[in-house]
């Protein structure tokens, strides 16, 4: 099955906004756990791992911003 959409760049900038806010709530959910092991078995470097993705999303977010906002 093939599936073709076409978007303007306002749409896409909305899916690729909202996708991001996901990916970090999730970050943020898995720092919060007692025992996160997204990326080390070892919890204070999972949290370490875990913040500095958190820090390159707060970067694109910035960057993309709320299209909805402009």
């Amino acid at each position: 099955m093939k599936l073709s959409v076409e978007l303007n760049m306002e749409e896409v900038s909305r899916l690729v906004f909202s996708e991001l806010l996901d990916t970090r709530q999730c970050f943020l959910d898995d720092l919060e756990s007692n025992n996160p092991s997204v990326f080390s078995t070892t919890p204070a470097y999972d949290k370490i791992l875990i913040m500095k993705h958190i820090e390159a999303l707060d970067l694109l977010l910035e960057w993309y911003h709320d299209p909805s906002l402009s």
